[in-house]
């Protein structure tokens, strides 16, 4: 009965010492920032964040979609550290919710009409979408996805909208587009120039002209009450080499944090 007594509390102490050494080794370990970013920047962000990660030991949490569904969930309480848009108009919602700490536009860019690679195409202008060959064209959501809004807005501007909406496919982010063009399910698409050279399944026909619609404009922001790991992937995310990746994915890099206002109408 001695020796029982003796072994259950050599037990009860070794399991104390245990629990007390995971509890502080947990204390310790760094927390994972919540970085939501636009489908648009999916592989540059994921190589970016790996190497992070790997220099740092900092893992990170990565949530990719459409600008509109991100800000939309964390308007609804999504625990996001950072937020790269695809343009103003949702970190401007943020503002006005006072969830944001820190704020900078990082990167431009531009759109592109692309095909089904190894097709041929009646696309020499954009007025050539009106023509009988090409019965479906794909965009993004213009109710609130980025690239859709700046391809809607190229659009009108052009006074090619109304004959051309109901030729529309919607995808519910670039990335669908761009997967609705692979598949031959729309025989054109407007899409980011980065997206299109991500893809040997499609091919890019023709650029649309800037001024078109208003500035493609990439702000990021650190949200308030953001740990002291989402402060050092903010950084990390704005460094020299950060910068010099996403211009290799083909984003143009806002150097000097310029202005984007009135995007995103």
């Amino acid at each position: 009965m001695v020796l029982f007594k003796k072994t259950t509390a050599a037990f009860v102490l070794l399991f104390l010492l245990t629990t007390s050494v995971a509890c502080s080794a947990g204390e310790m370990t760094p927390a994972a920032p919540f970085f939501f970013a636009a489908a648009s920047t999916t592989d540059a962000v994921r190589e970016i964040t790996n190497r992070f990660e790997a220099e740092s030991q900092i893992p990170v949490r990565l949530n990719l979609a459409a600008s509109s569904a991100l800000a939309q969930q964390i308007l609804a309480g999504a625990g996001a550290d950072l937020f790269l848009s695809a343009n103003t108009r949702w970190v401007d919602a943020l503002v006005r919710e006072g969830l944001v700490e820190k704020r900078r536009n990082l990167l431009g860019n531009q759109l592109v009409i692309i095909v089904p690679a190894g097709e041929s195409t009646p696309i020499q202008e954009v007025r050539n979408l009106l023509d009988s060959e090409i019965s479906r064209i794909s965009i993004a959501d213009p109710e609130g996805v980025p690239a859709g809004i700046y391809a809607k807005q190229a659009l009108v501007r052009l006074g090619l909208w109304q004959s051309l909406e109901p030729k529309v496919v919607r995808g519910f982010d670039v990335r669908q587009v761009l997967f609705f063009v692979e598949r031959g399910d729309a025989q054109a698409g407007i899409v980011y120039a980065t997206d299109a050279t991500i893809s040997e399944a499609v091919r890019p026909v023709l650029e649309l002209e800037p001024d078109l619609s208003e500035p493609i404009c990439y702000p990021l922001v650190l949200m308030k009450s953001s740990s002291r790991e989402a402060v050092l992937l903010f950084e990390h995310l704005i460094s020299p080499d950060s910068l010099r990746t996403f211009g290799r994915y083909g984003f143009s890099v806002q150097k000097n944090n310029i202005s984007c206002t009135g995007q995103g109408r």
